[in-house]
């Protein structure tokens, strides 16, 4: 019986570590877009020239945003792969 209650109790703690990291990422990759954007609107409102804000936001905000998707991608195959182990588990 505690066996079962320390695998409960290490299951929701994973969930919870899962859980964090993926939405941490989510919030980094946006935060990051958001500050790459205001980069180029203050260069614009400078009169400066936006081209290094431009070069940087074309590679950098594609690569946070396919980062974000496989580490959210990996989150929901565990979670698929938990629930079919863990049927599997109960039906022995």
């Amino acid at each position: 019986m505690r066996d079962n209650q320390s695998r409960t109790s290490g299951n929701k703690a994973i969930l919870f570590a899962q859980l964090l990291s993926v939405l941490l990422i989510w919030v980094f990759v946006v935060a990051i877009t958001i500050w790459i954007i205001n980069l180029i609107l203050l260069a614009v409102d400078l009169k400066d020239a936006p081209g290094a804000s431009v070069a940087i936001s074309i590679v950098a905000i594609p690569v946070f945003i396919i980062l974000a998707s496989v580490l959210t991608y990996v989150f929901v195959g565990l979670q698929k792969g938990r629930k079919v182990t863990s049927s599997k588990m109960e039906e022995n």
